[in-house]
């Protein structure tokens, strides 16, 4: 049962506003080193990394984002 919705603001290696990715996101989904995030009108932005930090009630997630070589 859902009583809420919670949305993140995305940012990479830190939570600086330079470093953002992408705000109001709903779904944060992980699969063979990418991050896959989806926002609330369905947009999505998909990067290789990982997942560093998620503050679900601050509404911040922080990933490390691999360049590739």
């Amino acid at each position: 049962e859902r009583d809420s919705m919670c949305l993140s603001t995305v940012y990479n290696k830190s939570a600086a506003p330079e470093n953002l990715v992408l705000r109001n996101v709903q779904k944060i989904e992980c699969k063979d080193g990418q991050i896959l995030l989806t926002d609330i009108l369905e947009r999505q932005v998909a990067i290789e990394g990982e997942i560093l930090m998620a503050d679900l009630v601050g509404g911040m997630v922080v990933i490390n984002e691999r360049i590739a070589s």
